[in-house]
């Protein structure tokens, strides 16, 4: 698997971590393709956890109420911060990371993917709210939010369509 590598000037330091991490030459993973299996099994089991963390945290912030709140909230950012090191990583490669297409199956692992969060974020202000409305105002807050988010994955949805309509004419 050959990987190109921004020259030293243009190095990030996402490129940085990323190259000490990465067994560019086989000395941990092996050959090509047992690197690519490695690959997978990894990206596996970062997805099964970026279900199952959050998922946790939301089930242990209702059970064990204000004094979970913030090691749950450290538990998430830790969770959190490698998903946008990852992003950023495939972003500077150029990859194109909005989807092409909202399959349902798409649509239903970002559902349980978001979920969790949202489930932690109210268990976490319900034990700080003394009336309902820090909690509607939450409620509502978290539906802008997704709202904004849905528009913005459609509308790089539309864009990465289009730039790929006009790189690859259609053969009649």
């Amino acid at each position: 698997m050959t990987m190109t590598t921004p020259t030293d000037e243009r190095r990030s330091i996402t490129d940085r971590i990323a190259e000490s991490m990465l067994d560019h030459h086989g000395d941990m993973y092996g050959d090509e393709r047992e690197r690519l299996h490695w690959y997978e099994g990894i990206a596996t089991a970062a997805g099964v956890q970026w279900l199952t963390v959050p998922s946790a945290c939301a089930v242990m912030v209702w059970i064990g109420g204000r004094p979970t709140v913030v090691p749950l909230v450290v538990v998430l950012l830790a969770l959190y911060l490698p998903l946008i090191l990852c992003t950023a990583y495939v972003h500077r490669r150029q990859v194109t990371i909005a989807p092409r297409t909202w399959s349902a199956k798409r649509i239903l692992w970002t559902v349980a993917y978001a979920l969790p969060y949202v489930v932690f974020t109210v268990g976490a202000m319900a034990p700080f709210a003394t009336h309902a409305r820090p909690l509607r105002a939450t409620v509502v807050g978290g539906i802008i939010g997704a709202a904004v988010a849905v528009a913005w994955l459609a509308v790089m949805t539309i864009r990465r369509r289009r730039r790929e309509a006009t790189v690859q004419p259609d053969a009649e």
